[in-house]
């Protein structure tokens, strides 16, 4: 007897549109308990962080964590952004600024940090919240990319996953990266609803090739440790 749930995987899915109408993709890799989301391409300009998510989902690293885990994946939350290489969306919108958090504040703290004009403004950004609200992650990671002071950036209970990334990409562990973040999706996954949400930071202008070698087995320790956690 076949286990269509099996056969179908992986498969990709439509969640929602950008503001520019591109099509904002979910992956499922695998299937069981817990519930585990890898998110890229929040800020466009940060290939180094969506590559690496990217590269993973054809990897198929994913594979040992089938019947132990429910991994999904979300390639490219802001695709208008990826599309030219901006930070923002289409609508000039810092999507790691407009989670509607009880923090959110509508005038931007810096001028690169365009909050929105309400929280959870952003087509993308209500795309993302159905997806929570949908798979209830039992872990996030956001890979992202910064221009200095790369590291492993932890909000909520996630110290000890951190530090399981970190023994693999010797990156620092931090839960604060030096500035404030209102509406942001760690403050509000991580702070405000206690999922274990982890952002990860690489150094922008490293050599993607270097990047896969720097984190895909961090990334593969990570989610087999979070996968071997729930089997105890």
């Amino acid at each position: 007897m076949q286990h269509p749930e099996k056969s179908e995987l992986p498969r990709q899915q439509v969640l929602g549109y950008s503001v520019q109408g591109r099509p904002i993709h979910l992956w499922q890799l695998t299937q069981g308990i817990p519930s585990l989301l890898l998110i890229g391409g929040v800020h466009g300009n940060e290939v180094e962080g969506y590559n690496l998510i990217e590269q993973y989902v054809t990897s198929g690293l994913w594979g040992s964590l089938a019947g132990r885990a429910s991994l999904w994946v979300i390639p490219r939350l802001n695709p208008d952004g990826c599309a030219v290489g901006q930070r923002v969306n289409a609508r000039g919108v810092d999507l790691n600024r407009n989670m509607p958090t009880q923090d959110w504040i509508q005038t931007p703290l810096e001028a690169r940090y365009p909050p929105g004009s309400a929280p959870g403004s952003e087509p993308e950004t209500q795309v993302l919240l159905a997806c929570l609200e949908q798979i209830q992650p039992q872990l996030i990671l956001s890979a992202h990319a910064c221009e200095k002071n790369p590291c492993v950036n932890y909000n909520g209970p996630a110290l000890e996953l951190a530090e399981v990334m970190a023994t693999h990409n010797g990156l620092p562990v931090t839960d604060d990266i030096g500035y404030p973040t209102p509406g942001s999706l760690g403050t509000w996954a991580g702070w405000e609803r206690g999922i274990p949400t982890l952002t990860l930071e690489i150094l922008r202008g490293t050599p993607l090739n270097q990047v896969w070698q720097e984190q895909a087995q961090a990334l593969q320790a990570l989610l087999e440790y979070v996968a071997r956690l729930s089997s105890e």
